[in-house]
């Protein structure tokens, strides 16, 4: 019984008051001397007949008095009906371990406050509550963003008046230093339990201070074991929300665009996201689109954004400039200001090059390709370079977007090599068969994918590449020479060419393919014989036949487009060409083919794409041609200074680095760690002749912490039903934490209950007076010994224990 009390022993000395009203009761019964009267007989029978209904009254009236006593027992020895609630105020010693989240979402704003200030209002007032009750407590503070390492100043500190005078001031310092990542809880658990097994043997109690987002907590698998393990008969774990509820929040969600294949002055094309994660609709979105911290002049708008729902708007700019430059969009400020602006960065070059190595007389099916791409390079922003297979080694492969090859008898181990290389990098190539193709050499390089397992299922249809890696730049075996397609007719119906919902088919497929319908495929190079298409190979477009004609592949980091029919006509004579495409209605789409192709394959290695905030940031240095010395210079709003890092050798047990060659140069790397804050960061590098580059890297919030669904305390009560030593708090609670608290309901409600029971007590008390029962009727009057003795006269009825007969 002693768990239930803050006071056992009044408790146990309490019970003993209750046989004072049992003895009160049974002196009462004792009160007159019962004789035979043999006048007062004809009273008996009325007597009897009230019996049973006052001795009911008068038990009633005893369990009303005994109530009260037990009722004044429980005030006095604080009675709690939660015995977890008693054990942590019974341990002279004891551990509190504050986890606070200071992860982004703790962010969210309504009025003057923030889920992160009302955790460090909560931590305020834990400190200030326990020094105040006395006794042996000590505290350690744990915050999300680095659960392996707590404030050394807040370690295990004895809590008294003059910690909580320091913990005030770094409170105030605190309030600003909120994160924008996520929290790892696969992480905070593990460390939790490290603190908690440095001194096992002491009573300690784990406070989690968190907004308790749905995403991480209720959707949670493993959140009732994560909890469970924690607590032990010497832990428990009290769980506290800053957030009282949901709040309206819109987010910039993602923001991307064909920046690799940007050019000066040419049309740009981005996409801004926004997603509504509050819990009604929201109209009219105003989109601020700025470039260099310019706002451009166009308005976009978003009409509404169901709740719960994103709704994606695509727009263009156009940079007069070439250069690093920044480029951003921001909606209006909401419950968490972080996600509404999202960054991309560019390095904007004059044009985007394009290698063509063309293998036909006189490079004619080039010309084609080279009119499509570049007839006007300030509009389409590419720039043809047309050469002769051969002339592929003298190239620097890292200067073009991507590279085109057209009709190629076959090329030489290092000219192979060296697109292998740039390939592999994040470069693209396209391959076009023609009349002079040698299908040995391609045979051959198709032959290293053999030993995979043929691809027998449905292709991938939507026009996205495979995961698996092919092994050569030429996946795919061929025949020998080149076939005719048969023409369409009653037997053979339909449009030559079958496409798949590609982007680089966007033109052809549009209008229910109104533009394929008028390209005519004549001649093409099958697969060989009882070949199949490798796993690591999706078709993307067949012929009227069903025989593969366009296909896709990734090799490294790039991209691989193989046409088994050529990109010009070959022949300009009607009866020797091998397609119709570039003529008459055909041209447009066979300029935007070729246009939406060169973006497909382009090479991505110039992108710089957005991180997330608390990514290391390295930069690699080629000391050949440049100063060992970064200078890292964080967004300046802030508040972080500028840092500069020595890049050194990388470290050769580091399994994501990539093998270099013996006689390569190493490059060093810089590593910049403190990316906690959105926005832009500027890499500054020297070269050896002492000039300096400037570099942008942009860091954007993770996703996850715009969604602003709670776990309410009910909801985790209902989790953790049946699952004992877990308190959860409601919002601005700290019940059972501190001494003046516990039980502070349960009084308020004994309290109530006294009254009641000494109203009733009074009322039946009154009931069962002589003063309502022997009062002077019409009929007669009764008169009262001293003795105790009553003598009743008349036609008065009395139900008292003398009514029974008079003394003697």
């Amino acid at each position: 019984m002693s768990q239930f009390f803050i006071h056992p022993w009044m408790a146990a000395g309490g019970v003993a008051l209750i046989s004072i009203p049992i003895i009160i009761h049974l002196l009462n019964r004792m009160r007159y001397r019962t004789v035979r009267f043999a006048a007062m007989e004809f009273l008996l029978q009325s007597e009897q007949q009230n019996r049973s209904r006052i001795l009911i009254e008068q038990l009633l009236l005893l369990l009303l008095r005994i109530l009260i006593v037990l009722t004044i027992v429980a005030l006095f020895a604080r009675l709690l009906l939660d015995p977890s609630q008693l054990a942590l105020l019974e341990k002279p010693e004891t551990h509190h371990l504050v986890v606070l989240d200071d992860s982004g979402s703790m962010r969210d704003r309504w009025g003057d406050t923030t889920a992160f200030d009302e955790a460090l209002g909560t931590l305020k007032r834990l400190a200030s509550d326990l020094a105040s009750q006395g006794g042996n407590h000590t505290l350690t503070l744990l915050q999300t963003s680095h659960p392996d390492r707590s404030s050394a100043s807040l370690t295990r500190r004895r809590i008294d008046l003059s910690l909580v005078g320091e913990l005030e001031d770094k409170l105030e310092t605190m309030q600003n230093e909120c994160g924008y990542g996520q929290a790892s809880w696969t992480d905070v658990f593990p460390a939790i339990e490290r603190q908690l097994a440095v001194d096992k043997n002491a009573f300690q109690i784990v406070h989690i201070l968190s907004d308790f987002r749905a995403s991480e907590w209720e959707n949670s698998p493993t959140l009732k074991v994560d909890l469970e393990s924690l607590k032990d008969e010497q832990t428990l774990v009290s769980l506290v929300p800053t957030v009282p509820a949901l709040h309206e929040n819109l987010a910039v969600i993602n923001f991307t665009g064909t920046l690799h294949t940007a050019a000066v002055k040419v049309p740009l094309q981005l996409t801004v996201e926004v997603a509504n994660y509050g819990d009604s609709v929201v109209e009219n979105v105003p989109v601020r689109v700025l470039i260099d911290d310019e706002p451009i002049p166009q308005l976009i708008s978003i009409p509404q954004i169901n709740a719960g729902e994103s709704v994606q708007e695509s727009f263009e700019v156009a940079i007069a400039s070439t250069g690093e430059h920044v480029i951003s969009v921001q909606i209006s400020p909401d419950a968490i200001a972080a996600d509404n602006t999202r960054y991309l960065t560019i390095d904007l070059l004059e044009r985007q090059r394009i290698l063509i190595a063309d293998g036909s007389e006189q490079t004619r099916e080039a010309d084609y390709v080279a009119d499509a791409l570049a007839a006007d390079p300030q509009i389409t922003g590419f720039e043809a370079v047309i050469i002769r297979p051969d002339s592929i080694r003298d190239q620097d492969l890292s200067t073009y977007s991507s590279v085109y090859l057209l009709n190629i008898d076959h090329l030489t181990p290092d000219v192979l090599k060296q697109l292998e290389d740039y390939v592999s990098a994040g470069g693209g190539i396209a391959w076009f068969m023609g009349d002079r193709i040698d299908s040995s050499f391609y045979n051959e390089l198709a032959s290293l994918e053999l030993g995979e397992e043929a691809e027998t299922s449905s292709e991938n249809t939507n026009g996205q590449f495979t995961t698996t890696q092919a092994k050569s730049l030429f996946p795919v075996p061929i025949a020998a020479s080149p076939v005719d397609l048969p023409r369409a007719d009653d037997t053979n119906p339909g449009a030559d060419l079958q496409l798949n919902d590609n982007p680089i088919f966007e033109i052809l497929n549009a209008a229910d393919g109104l533009l394929a319908l008028f390209v005519n495929i004549y001649q093409h190079i099958p697969l060989a014989d009882g070949a199949e298409i490798p796993k690591s190979v999706n078709v993307i477009g067949r012929l009227r036949d069903q025989s593969p004609l366009f296909l896709e592949s990734r090799f490294g980091e790039g991209r691989i487009f193989i046409s088994l029919t050529s990109a010009g006509p070959v022949n300009n004579t009607d009866e020797s060409r091998w397609h119709n495409w570039p003529f008459d209605m055909n041209a447009p789409g066979f300029t935007v083919f070729h246009l939406e192709l060169a973006k497909s394959i382009a090479s991505r290695t110039q992108t710089r794409e957005p991180s997330l905030v608390n990514t290391p940031l390295k930069i690699e240095i080629d000391p050949a041609v440049s100063y060992p010395e970064v200078r890292f210079n964080p967004p300046a709003e802030g508040g972080l200074s500028p840092t500069s890092i020595t890049a050194t050798a990388p470290n050769v047990t580091d399994k994501n680095q990539p093998e270099t060659s013996a006689d390569a140069p190493q490059k060093l790397i810089a590593e910049f760690l403190d990316t906690k804050i959105p926005g832009i960061y500027r890499i500054v590098t020297e070269d050896l002749a002492r000039e300096t580059t400037t570099t942008l890297a942009a860091f954007n919030v993770p996703v996850s912490e715009s969604e602003v669904e709670i776990t309410t305390p009910e909801e985790f009560r209902r989790e953790l039903a049946g699952v004992d030593g877990i308190i959860v708090q409601d919002f601005g609670s700290l019940e059972g934490l501190a001494r003046d608290d516990p039980g502070r309901e349960l009084r308020l409600l004994l309290l109530l209950l006294l009254v009641v029971l000494f109203v009733g007590e009074q009322w039946l008390a009154y009931r069962l007076g002589y003063r309502s029962r022997d009062s002077v009727s019409s009929r007669g009057f009764t008169s009262r010994m001293p003795s105790g003795k009553q003598y009743v006269s008349g036609g008065q009825r009395s139900s008292s224990p003398a009514a029974k007969g008079v003394a003697s």
